[in-house]
């Protein structure tokens, strides 16, 4: 994108303006992103959530966006195994995501954030995964990739296959992503289907 912080702008405040209920930011800290909605009349009413992979990058977010007068409404913890790209370096194998998700919701109730849904996301495979982090404390988890072979998901058929084939030796995580961003995905997957990539 050429310009990207006046395209998220626009992206931003024409979906506010044809009234959606929220948004969620993702890929990367977004740390002037709510200055970037800050005069729209649904600001402070529309649901406005972010994406993190710490507790150090939510407080980061927060801090910036202070001076908004508006906190995010919620925050997805995105683990290392999540499916594309990784807010993580090639270590990703040495983080957990129940380790992440205590840390954050030890920092939102210290912080008297309490009415902040903390929802992890990433590797959550079962109901049994689901169970584990709401007791935790979770206010919901995320859920993506065992969805895109829904009937529901807009994926061509015949990739949904492809998910369904593939077993764990066809998962890699690469750097071939143009952002330096570690990313996960099938070894087959063309790389103009990056959109696509999978976490199994």
């Amino acid at each position: 994108m050429n310009g990207p912080k006046e395209t998220l702008r626009v992206r931003m405040n024409a979906a506010l303006d044809a009234g959606i209920d929220g948004i969620t930011l993702a890929a990367g800290l977004h740390l002037g992103s709510f200055a970037l909605i800050e005069n729209h009349p649904r600001f402070h009413t529309a649901k406005l959530g972010i994406i993190v992979s710490s507790v150090r990058a939510l407080q980061l977010f927060i801090k910036k966006s202070a001076r908004t007068g508006r906190l995010p409404d919620f925050v997805v913890v995105e683990g290392p195994l999540a499916g594309g790209h990784l807010g993580f370096g090639m270590d990703w194998a040495d983080f957990k995501l129940e380790d992440i998700v205590a840390d954050v919701l030890a920092w939102v109730q210290k912080e008297g954030y309490e009415n902040m849904p903390v929802i992890p996301a990433g590797g959550i495979f079962t109901g049994s995964d689901a169970v584990k982090f709401l007791e935790m404390g979770a206010g919901g988890v995320q859920v993506a990739t065992r969805f895109t072979v829904t009937k529901e998901c807009g994926l061509p058929d015949d990739v949904k296959q492809e998910y369904f084939k593939a077993d764990e030796d066809l998962i890699e995580v690469n750097q071939i992503s143009p952002t330096g961003y570690p990313m996960r995905m099938l070894k087959n997957t063309p790389r103009h289907w990056l959109w696509y990539s999978p976490q199994l």
